[in-house]
């Protein structure tokens, strides 16, 4: 992307291209209400330029002969109380292709960029409304995919994750002002007696950084979704499961053995948890058919994946070595959760047997027909993510955010080990100044072009 100024105007839409209530076409830049002038008449007849901050007006969009093309409301924001610290106007027309297009073609006419992806809270960055930590958290607000996703990023956007960076930053700086006032007067009485006061404060650099980075693994199964796998023999009820969870017939059902030959994945939302269900072909020890062994083997790797597993047993048959086989196939240190299917029918699956299986004592049993045992379900996943997501650090979601900590906590445990070692200060403060600059690139104090455009290429045009 070749590099954007901030003097010219930008045009985009900025609700998703289709049919709906309403299109939001926004401009941004000093030049906003020149591209507009001409194509608005307001119902006071007042020009848009005398019209206040934070106000909204009903009027008419015109083309350049004066023919009508929409009622429109115009929302207007001043620079710099504004998202992007510039003259904002937004149109809101009716929600239609053809309209919405029309209006932002003659903005473009008459002036105005169409913006880049993500150029709207680009500049909001640029011109100091947000940092880059919060930029990035716009994002992850419009792709949450559940509430705790949602949590996450309202955290982030509200300066959550900002201040523990700068927390971080300044726990840095202050480390480097004493050995820097060492090197300087190292005869004077400094405020910090030399060696324990430094080792507290590379204890809790460290101490906070490795916080921050054990919460990144729980927090990306927030923000990608937890993958919960269905296994059992065939004919277990796997599919039936996987609908009823669904609430809807997405995989097909039938009393044929091998029915499902691949794997399906579908998405939902369990108790403010964003869940990918998965269900598999069904295992036996001997596959009949090449096409059952492929099935099969997806399976086997689906479970290698899965943060979760829901073994299914059928209930109205008594426990056999299909299903000890199927057991034996998920992986040691799987969270598992044990399900006896058909609880409408009489049980003829001895429970101690299950247990000497599993090493468990609390099936949950469940009817797909009944929908008996289904919020149980529900229950024991939320209860199980629930317990990987406690902790500290919840709020590193970004694998950017990740990297530069493990590289600042690289950086700083190599100064504690010199400090340790006693070496000289100045080669001590080397580490302790790259570390710092990082710090200052998880905010955006420092940023390149190259930076900014990786991340704001992930945005939608219009934001």
């Amino acid at each position: 992307m070749a590099k954007l100024e901030l003097d010219d105007t930008i045009a985009a839409i900025a609700t998703p291209l289709g049919e709906g209530g309403i299109s939001v076409i926004r401009l941004s830049g000093p030049g906003a209400f020149d591209c507009l002038r001409p194509f608005f008449l307001s119902t006071s007849r007042k020009s848009p330029d005398t019209f206040p901050p934070n106000t909204i007006h009903w009027g008419r969009v015109v083309d350049s002969e004066g023919k009508l093309i929409d009622q429109v409301l115009l929302s207007v924001f001043r620079s710099p109380q504004s998202y992007t610290g510039q003259d904002v106007l937004e149109v809101s027309c009716h929600g239609g292709l053809a309209v919405t297009k029309r209006i932002l073609g003659l903005f473009l006419s008459n002036g105005a960029r169409h913006a880049e992806p993500g150029e709207f809270t680009r500049r909001a960055f640029l011109n100091g409304k947000i940092d880059l930590s919060q930029a990035e958290a716009v994002l992850d607000l419009i792709h949450a995919k559940s509430n705790r996703s949602l949590d996450i990023a309202i955290r982030q956007l509200t300066g959550e994750l900002s201040k523990r960076f700068q927390g971080l930053k300044d726990l840095i700086l202050r480390l480097l002002a004493h050995m820097e006032a060492y090197i300087d007067f190292p005869d004077e009485n400094l405020e910090v007696d030399v060696s324990s006061g430094m080792e507290r404060q590379f204890s809790e650099l460290l101490k906070t950084i490795r916080a921050l980075l054990e919460g990144f693994d729980r927090n990306q199964l927030v923000r990608e979704g937890a993958l919960v796998t269905i296994v059992g023999k065939p004919n277990a009820g796997k599919s039936s499961l996987f609908n009823a969870l669904l609430e809807r017939d997405r995989a097909l059902v039938s009393e044929l053995p091998h029915t499902t030959r691949d794997h399906l994945e579908e998405s939902l939302e369990i108790k403010g948890f964003y869940v990918r269900l998965r269900d598999t072909a069904g295992l036996v020890s001997t596959p009949e058919q090449a096409l059952d062994k492929l099935g099969m083997d997806r399976t086997l790797r689906a479970l290698k994946e899965s943060h979760l597993v829901l073994f299914l047993t059928d209930g109205s048959r008594p426990l056999d070595d299909s299903d000890r086989h199927v057991f034996k196939q998920i992986p040691d240190g799987k969270k598992v959760i044990i399900l006896i299917n058909k609880s409408d029918l009489p049980e003829k699956l001895e429970r101690t047997e299950l247990a000497r299986l599993t090493g468990r004592t609390d099936p949950v049993g469940i009817s797909t027909k009944t929908r008996e045992g289904l919020k149980e379900i529900e229950r024991q996943i939320a209860a199980f993510l629930e317990q990987d997501m406690a902790g500290e650090g919840e709020q590193v979601t970004r694998l950017r955010h990740k990297r530069a900590l493990e590289k600042a906590l690289e950086l700083i445990a190599r100064a504690e080990l010199s400090f340790r070692e006693k070496e000289r200060f100045e080669l001590i403060t080397i580490d302790l100044r790259a570390a710092l600059e990082i710090m200052k690139e998880l905010t955006g104090e420092v940023h390149s072009e190259e930076l900014l455009d990786m991340i704001f290429s992930e945005f939608c045009i219009g934001k």
